[in-house]
């Protein structure tokens, strides 16, 4: 999997209103250089969650899933209090708040906005940096066709993203290696960027990947020049052109190192 961060634009004022918050949703799903702009809006928004109806507890409660993509649990939240009644079906009673406040008090969980629409999930790492911050590293998918990229060696890794990757890396328990390489395109005026390569646990690849980017964002913006994220499964054999390469991990996890259980669990 190779995720691209792209730039956060400026959000142009009323676009969020004129187009309705699940278009919004919709937009972004398409087009990661919308969601500054929906991120931004969910804060404020009234958001509906679920509690179990027969909970005596003093303690608020909310109820929680399996997530369809990874089997991981997530918190359900929704955008529109009709999503919320359906899904609830009357076992379940409805939790109001901004969508601040449900950020707030699902702290250390996964969120899924409208599981049953355009969902939108947000990980711990990037709820406490939208709450710290008010924005999210924007990311899309995307796969490098044969021929159009060449990886190449870099004569040295940026000393500033070095530092960063190590100090953010040991947090994301489940990343074991990481290397960084050039990429040269075939299109003669794009400029060369830079490929950061994850050995991890291949069923959270995703989580790891926007942990880390969550963590780096500021740094990418630093350097002031493109870079991708690869993944491989780490429990498997490296991939022949990291060998090839002659890449040297700019990370790699000690035996016994101790991590925080509050991450990547």
């Amino acid at each position: 999997m190779i995720v691209k961060v792209v730039p956060a634009p400026v959000a142009e004022e009323n676009t969020a209103s004129a187009i309705g918050l699940d278009r919004l949703i919709e937009a972004a799903a398409k087009d990661p250089s919308r969601e500054p702009e929906l991120f931004q809006t969910l804060l404020g928004a009234t958001m509906y969650a679920h509690s179990p109806i027969d909970d005596k507890s003093e303690r608020l409660r909310l109820v929680m899933f399996k997530s369809p993509d990874d089997g991981s649990y997530v918190v359900p939240v929704f955008t529109d209090k009709a999503k919320a009644e359906f899904a609830a079906r009357g076992k379940m009673r409805l939790v109001e708040g901004t969508g601040r406040e449900m950020l707030e008090i699902t702290r250390g969980a996964t969120v899924m906005i409208n599981p049953n629409d355009a969902r939108c999930t947000l990980y711990p790492e990037e709820i406490s940096e939208l709450l710290a911050t008010g924005v999210v590293a924007p990311v899309r998918k995307h796969q490098v066709r044969e021929g159009e990229a060449q990886y190449f060696k870099l004569p040295k890794v940026p000393p500033v993203l070095a530092r960063a990757m190590k100090k953010a890396l040991p947090d994301i328990r489940s990343v074991e290696l990481a290397y960084v390489m050039g990429l040269k395109w075939q299109e003669a005026e794009r400029p060369d960027s830079l490929m950061i390569v994850l050995g991890g646990c291949q069923d959270r690849a995703e989580r790891e990947v926007r942990a880390l980017v969550t963590a780096l964002y500021r740094t990418f913006q630093e350097l002031d020049q493109a870079v991708d994220v690869i993944h491989f499964d780490g429990r498997q054999a490296k991939p022949e052109w990291i060998r090839r390469l002659g890449l040297i991990p700019v990370y790699r996890r000690r035996l016994g190192q101790p991590t925080p259980v509050s991450k990547l669990n």
